[in-house]
């Protein structure tokens, strides 16, 4: 009940009854906390050196070697995320089993894991409003208790959660390749469709021009110069340069030409193919501007990005052979790393799209 009690009285420390700084944090919330868990004041050692120079707010004495726990406080309203590189260096100058960081309203508790990233090692992040909760002391206390860090008990806890977070990480992957290939397709589509909406266009200006030309022709045989007449133009045409040709402009696609003509790109340079966070770098082609196309190296003929792209996926059993469109600029490369979908975005956005 005394426990109960004084859990439910650091669940509800406003920031007033904390204080601001860290050394409030420290005393006021993680210190209590500890002692509730069954660590003596005189085994946490404060300020305490790493081996490389750094600086650990408290460490935890007379518990196994492999069973290390060091714990950093912030300020109260400090954001966490801006500490991780520090903490990681901590956690493996110390080879601790155990890294804790908190602030006033957020204690989260690290343990490197095989094969993961350490941001990503993040066991549970608790707020610490929400230690009244027993599923959540209970977990604080499997993990950080003294009798649980000295029997070693804790690796079980530690193992547990490995399994669960590399299987939450399993199934993020299988679903993030699932929706994007969702999503490829759908933009291959809308890319095949913008291709037929720039071909439909430059027909539709081209019989405009021969229209204009053949009625210029037909007042000329009179001697009467069509410029000499004013024509109204019809209501369906202010409306689509109104309302159409500001869009139009900046949403249309954006062509190798226009990439090349702000420096983007060069004509001729090499492109790799991407797939996957991975750059298949025996897949090359050379950008050829002026046809809006690349060339592909192996065998020298002239494909869009897209067309090449859904060829070589399918050869290389990246997709489906039933998928029938990519959309090509997610998936070429420059060889720093830019894909041409980023440049295109960058001439968008100079467009104001």
């Amino acid at each position: 009940m005394e426990i109960n009690q004084s859990v439910e009285r650091i669940a509800k420390l406003t920031e007033k009854d904390c204080g601001p700084t860290e050394e409030n944090v420290k005393q006021k919330i993680i210190v209590p906390i500890l002692e509730l868990l069954g660590h003596k004041r005189e085994n946490l050692e404060f300020e305490y050196r790493t081996r490389s120079g750094g600086k650990i707010d408290i460490y935890i004495k007379n518990v196994p070697s492999d069973c290390k726990v060091i714990i950093d406080t912030k300020n109260y309203n400090e954001n966490l995320n801006d500490y991780l590189e520090q903490i990681k260096n901590y956690t493996f100058d110390e080879n601790a089993l155990l890294t804790v960081i908190a602030n006033g309203t957020e204690i989260r508790i690290y343990s490197p894991l095989r094969g993961v990233a350490f941001e990503r090692s993040l066991l549970y992040s608790i707020k610490r409003q929400d230690l009244r909760k027993e599923s959540v002391w209970n977990i604080l206390s499997g993990l950080l208790h003294n009798d649980n860090l000295r029997n070693r008990s804790v690796f079980k806890k530690i193992e547990e959660r490995e399994r669960q977070i590399k299987n939450a990480m399993v199934n993020e992957e299988r679903l993030e390749e699932e929706y994007e290939n969702k999503i490829e397709e759908i933009d291959g589509y809308i890319e095949t469709k913008e291709e037929e909406i720039e071909q439909l266009k430059t027909e539709r200006d081209a019989l405009e021009k021969e229209a204009k030309a053949k009625v210029s022709d037909i007042w000329n045989a009179l001697g009467l110069p069509l410029d000499l007449f004013r024509i109204p133009i019809p209501l369906s045409r202010i409306k689509t340069d109104a309302s159409n040709k500001e869009f139009i402009g900046k949403a249309r696609k954006v062509k190798l030409q226009e990439l090349l003509d702000e420096g983007l790109i060069e004509d001729g340079q090499t492109l790799f193919l991407f797939r996957n966070n991975r750059r298949i770098n025996e897949e090359q082609v050379q950008i050829v501007a002026s046809l809006d196309k690349v060339k592909y190296k192996k065998d020298g003929k002239l494909y869009t990005t897209s067309d090449l792209a859904l060829k070589l996926f399918k050869e290389h059993k990246l997709i489906g052979s039933d998928r029938t469109s990519v959309r090509g600029p997610l998936f070429w490369q420059t060889e720093d790393g830019k894909t041409l979908n980023d440049l295109n975005e960058q001439v968008r956005q100079k467009r104001g799209y």
